[in-house]
């Protein structure tokens, strides 16, 4: 290569990956314009979704860096905080909910943090900018500008958090030993893997719902870890307590200052906060923290069970706009032949004016979509390949990778390149075992240092060489409180794949204590010792011999009735529904939910108020709802008279709804059988619509059970 360069007179080429400052992964419009513009121009004409709401901007040049990055920044954006020993990008959850209190809090409260905890020199700027301040203001300074963090930052209490430095009064001369991660939510919503984090808060509102009463807070989480060093692990964070909201900001800042002091800078291994967390006891770290704020922290505030959302599929935003949560495998933003991405969201922000949200497992979230152009968006999407939720199976949906090959120089083995082949196989062995309806949180990295967060999931491939995977076991389904375990199986060739996981699933298929009893409680209740002890006395094929512990449980929605459609209408359906490419069954499904959403049906006015619930928060109104139309529809069909053609209802996977799976095998058929009666009895449809949205009890709507309709 030497002779060669020497030869061509010319210097080696240098390629870079540039990670944006992304608070929150709110991405305007205008900047996913710019970004895919700048991959286009000086990339490798993709993007990619990190697992901490931000993106990647892979191959870029050296000598187009500074071009790329002041470009970024009079945009309204940066690259500033992505890297290096200081806190990186703020998590929260990937909704917009404006009229929701709590998500409102966490959002601007992750927006506060990132610029709090920014650094203050200017040797960015004169490098990147040549001296000069950005053409626009961070978008999200309009955001919180009410929390004056100018004057936090500098705010002394006289108790150590400031250093005295000029510049970074918070870091000092030396910053932090190591990188820093933080991430606030709400009660419940654990989409953000909270206990991964450095810091990590949730907001806890006041009684009245209305405004924040404070936060509690964990510390003490990381993944990185190195194979064959015991000293390195993954940990999950401790709950150290709770603070007031007028104290929030000094907590943080003392948080921080007692790693800044008393972080291990002499090994940079065991430099993060958990290893701190760990030699001090949590109550010791609480000292520490309690000493430099100057008051005594609260207990931790009770919470409700986390659940691990993930926000994928429509959603109200609650300001009578919608969001779309799209899946994007292993957050590769790119176009293929068989899947146009990157051109499918360059085409919706350009054509519908939508914003992005990135979510933590490395997907999207369109937001702000009118309603009247949720057919076109879906489309759009359709026409560019991609999948709407439905469409994409439950072991995709919850998978994450990290890039791996051939991008990082960290790797050992792939990821990204072999999750999709993965999740396939896995998939078709639980098929194999009569586990088709099993699901689970699976994750790959090329290397040890946990960057998809490996060590949280219900299974995972942990990268140890070339095509060699460590396996692991026992995380959390809802991602809380606790990491896997490492199994002895330290390098599993990727072709061992089926024979290595089929007697852990022959062991949960037959030993599970619940029909849902997910892989990673299972493996942890029982112990990852005795898996293995297991898989070590099985034989290959033996699971059919074994007999399972509960029937599976099918979430398939199986035809229960049929009811009269008129031919003139069900000739017009099914001609809709094969241009759309889907059946008249789901067409009508989909018409009929629609117009309750407020789109045109008698029902409309009465159902604005029910359904629209606190702003999109897990609710389970649906359920009750579809109950009273069943029962509406069983009162008033059987004294109706019906058109003489029959439509099926085909079968249906269950739809999600906020976070309730709402989808009995009665609402298809319930809606099927009001549109039937709205079609041949215009004059009564507002009144059976009243009587179902009056009706304060599934008694008080009918006579007659669910049951027997």
């Amino acid at each position: 290569n030497r002779d060669l360069k020497k030869k061509a007179d010319r210097d080696q080429s240098y390629q870079f990956m540039l990670r944006l400052k992304v608070p929150c992964g709110e991405v305007p419009g205008a900047l996913y314009r710019e970004l895919d513009e700048l991959s286009n121009k000086y990339g490798q004409g993709d993007l990619r979704a990190t697992t901490r709401q931000a993106f990647q901007l892979h191959g870029v040049l050296k000598g187009n860096l500074k071009t790329v990055i002041a470009t970024i920044a009079n945009v309204g954006s940066n690259t500033y905080g992505g890297c290096g020993d200081i806190n990186r990008n703020v998590m929260t959850p990937a909704v917009c909910f404006p009229n929701n209190p709590a998500y409102v809090a966490a959002q601007e409260y992750s927006k506060a943090l990132a610029d709090l905890f920014k650094p203050m020199t200017e040797a960015f700027n004169e490098i990147w900018l040549d001296g000069e301040k950005a053409a626009t203001v961070e978008y999200w300074q309009k955001d919180i500008a009410k929390f004056e963090l100018d004057k936090v930052r500098t705010h002394d209490n006289g108790h150590g958090i400031i250093t005295g430095h000029p510049v970074e009064p918070i870091y000092g001369r030396t910053y932090l030993p190591k990188k820093f991660k933080m991430a606030i939510t709400v009660p419940g919503d654990n989409s953000v893997d909270l206990y991964i984090n450095d810091v990590g808060a949730v907001v806890i509102m006041n009684p009245d719902g209305k405004t924040v009463k404070g936060f509690n807070v964990v510390v003490g989480g990381g993944m990185g870890r190195t194979h064959r060093k015991e000293e390195t692990f993954a940990r999950a964070a401790d709950h150290l307590g709770f603070v007031k909201e007028e104290d929030f900001f000094e907590c943080m800042k003392a948080i921080i200052a007692v790693q800044r002091d008393h972080g291990n800078r002499e090994v940079r291994s065991n430099a993060r906060l958990k290893y701190l967390v760990h030699t001090l006891g949590v109550a010791g770290f609480r000292d520490l923290v309690e000493k430099y704020m100057g008051k005594k922290m609260e207990p931790w505030v009770p919470l409700p069970e986390w659940k691990y959302l993930d926000w994928m599929g429509w959603h109200e935003q609650g300001d009578g706009k919608l969001m779309l949560g799209i899946n994007v495998e292993c957050g590769r933003v790119s176009d293929t032949p068989q899947l146009r991405l990157k051109s499918c969201l360059r085409a919706l922000v350009d054509n519908y004016g939508v914003d992005l949200l990135l979510t933590p497992s490395q997907s999207i979230v369109l937001r702000n979509i009118q309603p009247a152009q949720k057919f076109d968006v879906e489309a759009v999407l359709r026409e560019h390949g991609v999948k709407l939720i439905d469409e994409v199976d439950a072991i995709t949906r919850k998978s994450i990778a990290c890039p791996a090959f051939p991008l990082c120089g960290l790797a050992m083995t792939e990821a990204e390149r072999v999750q999709p082949q993965i999740n396939a196989r896995l998939l078709a062995k639980l098929r194999e075992m009569g586990m088709a309806n099993d699901d689970f949180v699976t994750r790959t990295t090329g290397c040890p240092n946990g960057c998809a967060r490996p060590y949280m999931a219900e299974i995972a491939f942990v990268g140890s060489g070339p095509n060699v995977y460590q396996l692991w076991l026992g995380g959390s389904p809802n991602q809380a409180e606790r990491t896997g375990v490492a199994t002895s199986i330290f390098k599993m060739p990727l072709t061992e794949l089926e024979a290595t996981v089929e007697p852990i699933f022959a062991m949960w298929r037959a030993q599970r204590n619940a029909p849902d009893e997910a892989l990673g409680d299972f493996c942890h209740r029982v112990g990852v010792p005795a898996v293995e002890a297991f898989m070590e006395a099985y034989t290959p094929g033996s699971y059919k011999s074994m007999a399972p512990a509960f029937a599976p449980v099918d979430t398939a929605v199986s035809p229960t009735a049929t009811v009269g459609v008129a031919p003139d209408l069900l000739a017009k359906v099914e001609k809709e529904a094969a241009a759309r490419g889907m059946s008249a069954a789901a067409l009508l499904d989909t018409i009929v939910r629609e117009a309750l959403e407020g789109q045109g049906s008698p029902g409309a006015f009465y159902l604005v108020g029910y359904h629209r619930y606190s702003c999109g928060a897990p609710d389970g109104s649906w359920v009750g709802l579809t109950r009273r139309a069943c029962a509406c529809a069983w009162r008033a069909a059987p004294t109706r008279p019906t058109a003489p053609t029959l439509l099926r209802m085909a079968p249906c996977r269950p739809r999600w709804v906020g976070d309730v799976p709402s989808a009995p095998p009665w609402r298809c058929t319930a809606v099927l059988f009001m549109l039937a009666l709205a079609a041949a009895h215009p004059e009564d449809a507002q009144s059976s619509f009243r009587s179902l949205f009056d009706a304060k009890s599934d008694e008080q709507a009918a006579p007659c059970s669910t049951g027997a309709l």
